[in-house]
């Protein structure tokens, strides 16, 4: 985005009270048994999102990430300077794990070298390394309540992962806010994990998958070994004026370190 496009907003953020044109949606999922486990309301607003579970609540501005624990009454707020401090802290404990290796026998050190070569396995990545991400096939056409959908079969190697039915944007009022906010999210993120200096390869970007898949998903079905998981779709959405407030850490929320300092 241009920057006197950002500028602007952040201008009449700052200067209105409603940010205006916003959308809510509420998500429901429901267990293999078809019996409710929870639901996620969620706000869109230009750039901004915010997804509420109940206990927790994610919070994307356009330059950092909130994550907020209801709970303990406390957030963190990950951006670029999270990311430096967090990496300082991994190459600190690095350095620390080196000079006490160099001080076992040989024979200890190399005990320990194995040992933890498995587990770093899994969490170091290397950044030329290209992610395959999800494979996604079109199946046609279909309906989930008054909605039509293109419908998606998603799968990770060769195992399928989930059904998904999504709706055209127009089909629904305030879909494209929420939708372009969460792509900038999922764009965000990936850019964090990736300057990260330790990293799991497995973890899926729904991002990646967001940009196979056309309109919102308002009907998805998971899958787990062949077998349903869960099913999650779109309850109601409306459109309606968004207050700033909704785009903040509660007042007396306390702001908690990457790992709970403060």
């Amino acid at each position: 985005m241009k920057q006197s496009v950002a500028t602007f907003t952040s201008v009449f953020l700052l200067t209105s009270p409603l940010a205006h044109a916003g959308a809510v949606m509420n998500m429901v999922t429901l267990d293999a048994s078809g019996e409710e486990t929870g639901r996620t309301k969620i706000y869109g607003q230009s750039e901004m999102i915010r997804m509420d579970d109940g206990d927790t609540t994610i919070v994307f501005l356009g330059n950092e990430l909130l994550y907020i624990d209801h709970d303990d009454q406390s957030y963190i707020v990950m951006d670029e300077a999270m990311l430096d401090r967090v990496s300082a802290q991994v190459s600190d404990a690095m350095k620390e794990m080196d000079a006490q290796l160099a001080g076992m026998s040989p024979e200890r050190r190399a005990m320990v070298e194995q040992m933890m070569k498995g587990r770093m396995q899994g969490m170091t990545a290397q950044k030329n390394a290209p992610s395959e991400g999800p494979r996604v096939e079109s199946n046609g056409s279909g309906k989930w309540q008054s909605y039509t959908c293109r419908k998606y079969a998603v799968y990770e190697g060769a195992q399928k992962t989930q059904d998904v039915c999504a709706a055209e944007l127009d089909e629904i009022d305030g879909a494209d806010e929420v939708m372009q906010a969460f792509r900038d999210m999922a764009a965000y993120m990936t850019k964090m994990t990736e300057s990260l200096p330790m990293r799991s390869n497995q973890q899926l970007n729904p991002g990646e998958l967001m940009d196979q898949i056309g309109g919102f998903p308002v009907h998805t079905i998971d899958y787990e070994n062949g077998v349903i998981a869960q099913q999650t779709s779109l309850d109601s959405v409306t459109k309606q004026d968004l207050e700033r407030d909704l785009f903040a850490a509660p007042k007396g929320y306390r702001r908690q370190g990457p790992f709970g300092g403060r």
